[in-house]
C-alpha cells in the first residue's frame, strides 16, 4: 500500500484520476461530518486507504468524503458505501 505523509498544496503535476468515484449526484446531510478511512483507486499509483471527512450522503447510499491528498485536484469525491469505513461499520 502507498501511503503518502505529504499533505502539500495540490499541484497540476500529482494529479490523477480517481477511478472508483461515483460521480455527482443529488444528496443531503442527515448527520454531522464523520471521520472516515476511504477506499480510492488512482490511475498510477492504485488503490490506497486514505483518511478524509464524510460530509454528505447521495439519496442512493453514495457517500461524498471530503480528502486532503496532492493528487486529488477537487475537495473530495463521491464513493460507494463499500469504499468508505468508519468506526462501527
Amino acid at each position: 500500500m502507498i501511503e503518502y505523509e505529504d499533505q502539500g498544496t495540490a499541484t497540476w503535476r500529482y494529479w490523477q484520476k480517481i477511478r472508483n468515484a461515483a460521480g455527482a449526484r443529488g444528496s443531503y446531510r442527515d448527520r454531522p461530518p464523520m471521520r472516515v478511512r476511504a477506499r480510492v483507486v488512482f490511475e498510477r499509483d492504485g488503490e490506497v486507504w486514505l483518511d478524509g471527512t464524510a460530509t454528505r450522503l447521495g439519496f442512493d447510499g453514495a457517500i461524498f468524503v471530503e480528502l486532503k491528498d496532492r493528487r486529488v485536484q477537487v475537495i473530495g469525491v463521491w464513493l460507494m458505501q463499500d469504499d468508505v469505513w468508519w468506526p462501527g461499520k
